[in-house]
């Protein structure tokens, strides 16, 4: 059968041949070539990609597999734990309790993204059969707009209503339900949201310091006779060489791991607790300036080495965005305080209980730049 003109044109056109450019390559061969380049390109791109999620997440499951986390939910409160007296009948406790609830229960928490608040707790126990007298407590707020560190001592004789027991000296609640209660039980009666807690005993803060090279501190005379006996008793339960240890002189020193500890458990030395805590605190900060000093390898290493010993509720995203930000976060202003604060506050029995709407105020006021009392 004979095609028509346009049967013909038409077939022309799908047949037509692709003109050659001036190097005698086809311009659809050369694009066919930029498109496999590009998907060369792609392929190495995502597979890079995907090496550096999987390098992520090794480095996450290193340090958390090295990490001791224990979940809020597996800490069950422990009744049978005998702790300190309060020093005032169950009657006046219960008097007590309603005057602070009443003051108390219309003030909210803070909320603010920038400020992140982690408890560290300093555990006194000889044994891992009970979780401990919290013979520290000392709230770091890290606050991104200000670009400072407040280290906040919470004594361990205030007033508390730990939940699920009752009016007690607060170091008591690390006893009775460990680092989770202690963080429910400041928030509740002290109102500061705390985002999570990390707790040492004794055996682990003498290896932080030690880890960390050691602390400069200048220490009195009379200081170093009480801290030396503390010295004792620590390298007599770790079988550990007292002589190793032992301070032989007073005035500004490189103190080893049993030497600073021994100095942060003074108690009985100047204005008792109220100075002991300014201790901790002393020793927690010099503990920070040795971090700031070390390139990221070194922090690699001592996190590595520090994980283990502490005992924590942060979960690993947490933990691995503090792990990264530390070298930022170790430049920023380190500001100090105490709760009680001086004047506001009085003894009842062997408590001392703050003026709460006045402390809540102030402690808000200082860690956030303005308080929810009041409103």
């Amino acid at each position: 059968m004979k095609k028509n003109y346009e049967d013909w044109e038409d077939e022309e056109e799908l047949h037509v041949k692709p003109k050659k450019n001036s190097s005698g390559k086809k311009k659809s061969g050369k694009k066919r070539k930029k498109r496999k380049k590009w998907v060369n390109v792609l392929t190495i791109i995502m597979i890079v990609i995907v090496l550096l999620l999987l390098g992520v997440y090794a480095v996450i499951n290193h340090y958390y597999g090295k990490s001791n986390y224990v979940n809020d939910s597996s800490i069950q409160i422990n009744s049978d734990v005998e702790t300190e007296s309060t020093g005032i009948t169950d009657e006046e406790a219960e008097q007590l309790q309603t005057e602070i609830i009443e003051q108390t229960e219309d003030i909210t928490l803070p909320n603010d993204e920038n400020v992140y608040n982690m408890l560290l707790i300093g555990v006194d126990r000889r044994d891992t059969s009970w979780y401990g007298n919290s013979d520290s407590m000392i709230l770091m707020s890290i606050n991104k707009d200000t670009k400072q560190i407040h280290m906040t001592s919470f004594m361990r004789d205030l007033y508390a209503n730990i939940p699920g027991v009752g009016v007690k000296k607060l170091n008591a609640a690390c006893a009775y339900g460990g680092g989770p209660l202690v963080v429910r039980t400041i928030e509740d009666n002290y109102k500061i949201p705390i985002d999570n807690y990390a707790s040492v005993d004794f055996d682990a803060m003498i290896d932080i310091v030690d880890l960390v090279g050691g602390v400069e501190i200048d220490i009195s005379e009379e200081e170093m006779r009480v801290a030396n006996n503390y010295i004792n008793e620590m390298c007599n339960l770790q079988g550990e060489s007292v002589s190793a240890h032992r301070l032989t002189s007073s005035g500004p020193q490189l103190m080893d791991g049993y030497q600073a500890v021994a100095y942060a458990r003074i108690r009985y030395v100047g204005n008792a607790d109220y100075e002991r805590t300014e201790r901790q605190r002393e020793v927690l900060e010099k503990i920070m300036q040795k971090c700031g000093s070390l390139g990221v390898t070194e922090l690699n290493s001592l996190a590595d080495a520090v994980l283990p010993k502490v005992t924590h509720n942060i979960d690993q995203s947490t933990l691995l965005s503090l792990i990264g930000q530390l070298p930022t976060i170790l430049s920023y202003e380190v500001v100090q305080s105490r709760v009680p604060y001086d004047g506001l506050y009085s003894s009842r029995g062997e408590m001392l209980v703050p003026d709460f709407s006045a402390t809540i105020q102030r402690l808000q006021t200082e860690i956030y730049g303005s308080s929810t009392v009041g409103q």
